[in-house]
């Protein structure tokens, strides 16, 4: 049987009836089919504009579009969404000329019938065919305060298995029929367990929509372990003193210094919606953010500090650029909070104040 993606309505993951096989619209014409990367900003590259923040090269905007109208959209105004994104952009050839050029919105990564949080670009392209992109995180439905996203881990040929529950009964099981996407972050809402399978809900807390819970929870995917059946480890430096969890995660009052080399688990794990990877050998979890960090973008320009009164160097770091800062922030001397960024060892020091990221 062919794979296909499943297509419920929006009234499906707003209201979770019971699922109904209707195509949600997009807007065909903002699709942009060809993605190019342009990380330096250069005087010949599309300047695109929004709420009178100007952008001249590739970046994340995720940290500026939060709390916005564009942050999170219900899948019934997905037209809407994007058109209203698309109007709320202009941009220009380059900084040097100011013709105006089109401006394109991409929402193809997103399944509207799914709630989760999904990936948009925003991007200009002039006739030099110099193109400039922004992407950010929009989340979709109005699943509430309550959920817990995690990342659907594939399954067979990329895929994760959907299924419907209704009277704590699986009336949907057959794979090939609907499939989600691996890799796509889900909204979750707790587990049921039917025939000593356990599985997640999505969508919504009344959803009859599940997937299996090892597809979250670090059991997939499956070339995670040998052929011999062993986990596959990788070994990462910890950028950040954390603390270790079990797997339910509780703190065990263990510490792990930071600069040190762990052997790890090659899948990541959630738990109670965080990621976590097991040190191997042991039964304890360290948050992914004290070791692989989180890509903040920075809202003004900032320097680079070793102490609280001593900058690393003399590099500054622009207003726009994608910084990967290490775990929580750390309060100097000064009463300054700061973060810890890429680059750092324990002999060279690299910090910078969290202010510039808010």
């Amino acid at each position: 049987m062919k794979k296909r993606v499943i297509s419920l309505t929006a009234i499906t993951l707003l209201a979770v009836s019971p699922i109904i096989a209707t195509a949600i619209p997009v807007l065909a014409v903002d699709v942009t089919s060809q993605i190019t990367t342009n990380t330096i900003a250069s005087s010949e590259s599309p300047v695109l504009t929004y709420n009178g923040k100007t952008f001249d090269h590739d970046q994340d905007i995720t940290d500026i579009m939060a709390n916005t109208k564009f942050s999170q959209v219900i899948p019934a105004d997905n037209i809407k969404f994007t058109q209203n994104l698309k109007s709320a952009f202009s941009a220009v050839a380059s900084s040097k000329d100011s013709t105006k050029v089109n401006v394109s919105v991409y929402t193809g990564g997103i399944n509207w019938n799914i709630a989760g949080k999904y990936p948009v670009e925003v991007s200009a392209t002039n006739k030099a065919g110099k193109m400039t992109k922004l992407t950010f995180t929009v989340i979709v439905g109005n699943q509430g305060k309550d959920a817990q996203y995690a990342v659907a881990q594939p399954q067979i040929k990329g895929n994760v298995t959907l299924y419907t529950i209704r009277d704590n009964k699986v009336v949907h099981d057959s794979y090939g029929a609907f499939v989600l996407h691996g890799g796509t972050t889900v909204a979750t809402f707790g587990t049921v367990e039917i025939n000593g399978i356990s599985y997640t809900r999505l969508n919504g807390p009344d959803s009859d929509l599940f997937i299996e819970t090892k597809s979250v929870d670090g059991t997939y995917p499956e070339s995670a372990t040998n052929e011999d059946g062993q986990a596959k480890t990788v070994t990462k430096t910890l950028m950040h003193t954390a603390i270790a969890y079990n797997s339910d995660g509780h703190s065990t009052g263990k510490k792990y210094y930071a600069y040190r080399q762990l052997t790890l688990s090659a899948v990541k794990k959630n738990i109670k919606g965080s990621m976590y990877y097991n040190v191997q050998g042991t039964g304890d979890y360290i948050k992914v953010g004290n070791i692989d960090g989180t890509k903040r973008t920075l809202t003004r320009n900032a320097y680079i500090y070793a102490t609280s009164k001593r900058r690393a160097d003399r590099t500054l770091l622009r207003k726009g650029d994608t910084i990967t800062t290490y775990g929580g922030s750390y309060k100097f001397k000064n009463g300054k909070r700061y973060y810890r960024i890429e680059g750092a060892t324990s002999t060279n020091k690299r910090y910078v104040k969290v202010v510039n990221f808010e």
